[in-house]
């Protein structure tokens, strides 16, 4: 692998990773999945995944 493609691997993952970053801020600010998506520009099942999970982690918090 050249090391073009091996930088645009890393600035992909690093972009990826920046996305979820912030789709969990705007979930965890009570963002509405769709405006979510259309602030990060990515496809609702990713934006689903990610605030699902911080949504069950509220609930595991308030029960304790």
């Amino acid at each position: 692998m050249s090391k073009k493609a091996i930088q645009d691997d890393k600035n992909g993952e690093v972009a990826s990773l920046l996305r979820d970053l912030l789709i969990t801020s705007l979930g965890t600010a009570g963002v509405k999945q769709s405006e979510i998506r259309k602030i990060v520009g990515c496809s609702m099942g990713r934006v689903n995944e990610i605030v699902k999970h911080i949504e069950q982690e509220r609930k595991r918090a308030s029960q304790r």
